[in-house]
């Protein structure tokens, strides 16, 4: 059983698209970062309180935040990317001013970053992919290129892979809208290997099953395809009905499982109320065999996570109707199930506190204690 309280709730007057959590200014306390469709940056205590409401962009929406220590000096700043193809990162004061640190410009949207050291160099790095093509490593002390590739279209994730029998050495697996997967060498950036499909490519993970590592990936064709990573040879692909929109593994009991989310445009129809349509999107899960363990019907997942909670792992998600979904990773079991008015955007678990924090379309953000009872 879950024990499951909501400890407050904010309300902002635009939609917020995503949420961070960390020490922002360095004060030994964790805040709330969340970041809204014109740019504006709130920070907020972890008891809710709106601590400063800052702008960054002019109208121009921020996607993704990570608050972490990028130069080595044993304090955080934050890294911001968005709409405006602008990587931007700052310092915080201890009065939540932000002061720019420095600045990368990307010619389009950036989908999403990556803070690790991919080189072996012992110093972490900021891996950023865009709209505009291009994927690209950066300094993390000056923004500075330190190698880049660039796609026919524009990438839409990446993850890192570390080879499991030398840690050290680690690739950037990316895809593209030009339906192409691509492994390269994090050292230097060279290409190891490419595949292409006919379609968008918007996932892209790595799972192992029985003896070999696949790279699982999936998009606007409905299939998730199943690749050998040594070989390139696909070895199994999964029909849908809807887009393959995200994909992850997980480790439980020293057993790979795969998770695996549909999604469906069906709300786009605005002649139809969004509370009166049955989606027809999954979350499904597989064991290392291939074999489906679980799935929960008509959800389209907008975003979720794998997380702890005490002494089990849950996966935790937000819907498109605003439901929060708290399941059992390995039984695929609801174990909690909360409604709200709006879309649900973003999630963030803090562990020392045990809150949940979760972000709306319609500007909320709530919180909730989780604990098992």
């Amino acid at each position: 059983m879950m024990f499951v309280k909501e400890r407050w709730d904010f309300l902002n007057s635009e939609s917020i698209l995503g949420i961070e959590v960390g020490d922002i200014n360095n004060n030994g306390s964790y805040e709330i970062v969340a970041f809204s469709k014109s740019g504006k940056i709130l920070i907020l205590s972890m008891k809710g309180k709106l601590i400063s409401e800052l702008e960054i962009s002019e109208n121009s929406s921020i996607w993704q935040a990570k608050i972490c220590d990028i130069d080595r000096d044993n304090k955080n700043e934050v890294i911001f990317s968005g709409l405006d193809g602008l990587l931007r990162v700052f310092k915080c004061s201890p009065s939540y001013e932000l002061k720019p640190f420095w600045a990368h410009q990307f010619g389009a949207s950036i989908s999403g970053f990556l803070f690790e050291d991919i080189n072996d160099n012992n110093t972490d790095e900021i891996i950023a992919y865009s709209i505009d093509k291009s994927l690209r490593v950066l300094n993390p002390i000056n923004g500075s290129l330190i190698w880049g590739q660039i796609f026919e279209d524009g990438i839409g994730d990446a993850i890192i892979y570390r080879d499991s029998t030398d840690f050290g050495t680690k690739e950037v697996i990316a895809c593209g809208n030009d339906g192409s997967i691509r492994v390269f060498k994090g050292k230097d950036g060279d290409l190891v290997w490419i595949k292409r499909f006919k379609d968008k490519i918007r996932c892209v993970s790595i799972f192992k099953s029985k003896n070999r590592e696949l790279v699982v990936c999936g998009g606007d064709d409905k299939k998730l395809h199943l690749i050998d990573k040594i070989t390139q040879e696909e070895i199994k692909s999964i029909q849908f009905d809807d887009y393959v929109w995200k994909c992850f593994s997980f480790l439980h009991n020293d057993e790979n499982y795969l998770v695996v989310s549909t999604y469906s445009f069906e709300y786009f129809d605005e002649s139809l109320n969004i509370e009166d349509i049955e989606f027809s999107s999954k979350l499904m899960c597989w064991n290392k065999k291939l074999e489906k363990k679980w799935d929960i019907t008509h959800i389209n997942t907008e975003c979720l996570i794998q997380t702890k909670i005490d002494s089990n792992s849950y996966i935790v998600l937000g819907t498109t109707k605003g439901k929060l979904l708290i399941i059992d990773e390995v039984s695929g079991k609801i174990i909690t199930k909360i409604q709200k008015k709006s879309c649900l955007n973003d999630l963030k678990y803090d562990l020392k506190s045990n809150i949940l924090i979760a972000c709306h379309d319609n500007g909320s953000i709530f919180a909730y204690f989780l604990a098992e009872s």
